[in-house]
């Protein structure tokens, strides 16, 4: 399947959303203060959810088999822990910031006949200790 130069635009659009929703994950993360602890956490759940699925749209274009796999897991490990912790987003400011530079780091290169797509091998222990 050759991409378009509409698809390739599209790619790098999507790609670029990821960043902005890591940026605005990581600015939450790192307020001096904290209003509302339930509701940052909330946002920064949503957040996740919608790198995920960006990261899907993405991987529509893959011309190999593309796992989302783990990525998926260190967000299930990241929330579940949020909410083990009642939501204290503070307490899971490292996994949080691990998984947002993770996922800006995965390296998507438009070919003719698709996408190739690398996922950076993931350290989950991170995840586990919040």
């Amino acid at each position: 399947m050759e991409l378009t130069d509409a698809e390739r635009l599209m790619l790098v659009k999507k790609k670029e959303e990821i960043l902005e929703l890591t940026k605005h994950i990581l600015e939450i993360v790192n307020r001096k203060s904290i209003k509302d602890q339930k509701e940052d956490c909330l946002e920064v759940k949503k957040n996740i959810t919608s790198i995920l699925s960006l990261l899907s749209t993405i991987g529509i274009y893959a011309k190999t088999k593309y796992n989302l796999d783990a990525l998926a897991k260190s967000a299930v490990l990241m929330t579940a822990g949020m909410h083990a912790s009642g939501d204290n987003l503070y307490m899971h400011r490292i996994s949080i910031e691990a998984f947002c530079h993770i996922v800006n780091s995965v390296d998507f290169k438009p070919t003719k006949r698709g996408v190739q797509i690398r996922i950076p091998k993931i350290d989950f222990t991170v995840f586990r200790k919040g």
